[in-house]
């Protein structure tokens, strides 16, 4: 690797996992300091997030949370709100490889499952309620990661405060006059979507969107066909979750073959309906179990992929489950970095680093091979 362009050896470096990364760390200062970089960070994570979408029989890659490795049915649920109750664990959302997690009733935490990094969210000033709607996503406008908490004030309304991961600090947003429907806000395009009740209006229930950006809230137009209103009307609840990045809608059964996907954000009526005909590709599923008294970097937080042919999902209700991507984005992304010394190419102590080399070294061969395959087409 020495011996190679600096270039070509980052271009290597980004196709890696990243526990190779992590390991290639301690093999030079030089390699270190590259795979610190914030820039490095965002190059890996965009490689990764379009491999996977390049790949024709992988659809998406998401997340659970499981009480152990088997048990997996009950984070299905965790939007319902009957369900969202009577678990004290639960997932508030995944974007760039973070992950928010609750777990336990009074814990808060941004973690992400690869590095095992872990960030403890301050404690919000809210009422005592058990009526909390949840999301978490990124904010592109501000480079920051935000997570919404909504409480319901009263009967009619609903009050909404966001904290930022970048000045770690809760601020109201304001209230609405809706009641939440489900609990868990699905994040799609730069926003949170939840099913929700006007309590003005004698509507039924309808999309409500907040937009990270500006923190305004929307209406999103619910299918306007004969088709849906008789499907909806088959079902005893709707879900939302994404496909193929796209916000959908499909109903809360084991027994769901049709699914409507919103694909223009930009005209009134875009949705589309997918049957039982339409192929659904292979969603992989990464699961992590929570441990209510988790000590980061003492005791391990389990962070599994279901791996194998028979551990690829298609059933639809992992729709309803948020997206993932394995990334070295960190949870502490916005503290200033400590003064480096001058990186080196060499290894200081090769006796202690041999075995991260070598590690390091195996799974170079794999990534060599991908850039040049990229270079042959």
């Amino acid at each position: 690797m020495a011996l190679l362009p600096i270039d070509l050896q980052k271009e290597i470096l980004k196709r890696l996992n990243v526990r190779d990364l992590i390991r290639s760390k301690g093999v030079c200062k030089l390699w270190s300091s590259w795979i610190s970089d914030p820039h490095f960070i965002k190059v890996h994570l965009n490689h990764h997030y379009h491999k996977d979408r390049n790949k024709k029989r992988i659809g998406d890659r998401r997340i659970i949370v499981s009480k152990d490795s088997i048990y997996l049915t009950w984070q299905f649920y965790d939007g319902n709100s009957n369900f969202f109750t009577l678990n004290d664990r639960h997932l508030f959302g995944s974007s760039n490889g973070l992950v928010c997690v609750s777990p336990s009733p009074t814990k808060i935490l941004v973690i992400n499952p690869s590095t095992r990094e872990v960030k403890k969210v301050r404690k919000p000033q809210i009422p005592e309620t058990n009526s909390l709607c949840w999301g978490f996503g990124y904010d592109s406008s501000t480079d920051d990661y935000k997570l919404v908490l909504g409480f319901k004030k009263d009967e009619n309304h609903t009050c909404f405060q966001v904290f930022s991961l970048r000045s770690n600090i809760w601020k109201v947003i304001g209230e609405i006059n809706y009641v939440f429907a489900s609990r868990v806000g699905i994040l799609c395009k730069g926003s949170l979507h939840w099913l929700a009740y006007d309590t003005l209006s004698e509507k039924d229930d309808v999309i409500l969107s907040l937009r990270l950006s500006d923190g305004k809230f929307l209406e999103v137009p619910k299918p306007d066909d004969v088709r849906y209103q008789l499907y909806n009307g088959q079902h005893s609840s709707m879900r939302l979750g994404t496909m193929e990045e796209n916000l959908c809608l499909f109903g809360d059964d084991i027994y769901t073959h049709e699914v409507w996907v919103r694909k223009d954000y930009n005209k009134q009526q875009c949705w589309e309906i997918f049957g039982p005909d339409h192929e659904i590709k292979n969603d992989v599923v990464h699961s992590i179990k929570l441990l209510k008294h988790y000590i980061p970097n003492k005791r391990p937080l389990c962070h599994q992929i279901w791996s194998g042919e028979s551990r690829l999902c298609k059933n639809l209700m992992f729709y309803g489950t948020p997206l993932y991507v394995e990334s070295l984005v960190s949870p502490h992304f916005h503290k200033k970095p400590q003064r480096k010394r001058r990186a080196s190419s060499t290894i200081r102590n090769p006796k202690v680093k041999a075995n991260r080399y070598a590690e390091a070294l195996q799974a170079i061969p794999n990534a060599c091979e991908d850039v040049s395959s990229g270079a042959r087409t």
